[in-house]
């Protein structure tokens, strides 16, 4: 829902799920603008604006449960901070900068880190977070389809726990804002069934298809 101003703010992203978990913000300085047209329509959020969105119901994966993380982002001067993409408190957020992505469950954080940068100023790209193995909780990071050249941070690739978001942009209401163009989000519970490779795969390829990446 936007205002069809200049900028064109937005008010709530809907949820095209079904599931009705609208993301929704009534602060019209704290809102996203609506930019780009085709596969670039996005919602750009300003860092410096604390642009973010509250979840109509919080989304919660329960201990050992198997899920899916997948979003596409254009960010905008990744280097400078960590940007949250998905957050609750400030121990349950996805974020990412420069070289890092991150998933923190219930106050235990994996991180991976790649070689290189993982993300550009400007330059489009998927990521995709999966986490199966029930109570190993093993984590796998994609950008653009593939795993980038990397390794976990300490080693932790696994963590089991629980956690929830109940919303996009920051974390905790207001910490690590993100700052970039959001395209598209999407978040799979699997419960305690293992999703399998080709679902995984469908999903990367769905990514980098559709956003020529």
């Amino acid at each position: 829902t936007s205002d069809g101003g200049t900028p064109d703010k937005v008010s709530q992203w809907n949820d095209s799920s079904g599931n009705d978990n609208h993301a929704a913000q009534s602060t019209s300085g704290n809102q996203a603008d609506l930019v780009g047209t085709g596969t670039d329509v996005g919602l750009d959020f300003e860092e410096n604006n604390a642009d973010n969105y509250d979840l109509t119901s919080k989304i919660t994966m329960s201990q050992d449960h198997n899920f899916i993380i997948g979003f596409v982002i254009t960010p905008e001067n990744p280097a400078a901070n960590r940007n949250c993409v998905l957050g609750d408190d400030n121990n349950e957020f996805v974020d990412f900068q420069v070289n890092t992505v991150a998933i923190n469950c219930s106050g235990t954080e994996t991180t991976y880190v790649g070689d290189s940068a993982l993300f550009s100023d400007g330059t489009k790209a998927a990521v995709v977070i999966s986490r199966n193995d029930g109570s190993t909780g093993t984590f796998n990071v994609f950008i653009n389809g593939a795993t980038p050249a990397g390794s976990y941070f300490g080693g932790i690739q696994a963590n089991p726990k629980a956690v929830e978001f109940d919303e996009i942009g920051v974390r905790n209401g207001s910490g690590r804002p993100f700052d970039g163009i959001l395209h598209e989000l999407v978040v799979y519970d699997f419960g305690t069934g293992t999703h399998t490779a080709s679902e995984l795969t469908a999903l990367n390829n769905y990514f980098t298809s559709k956003f020529g990446l």
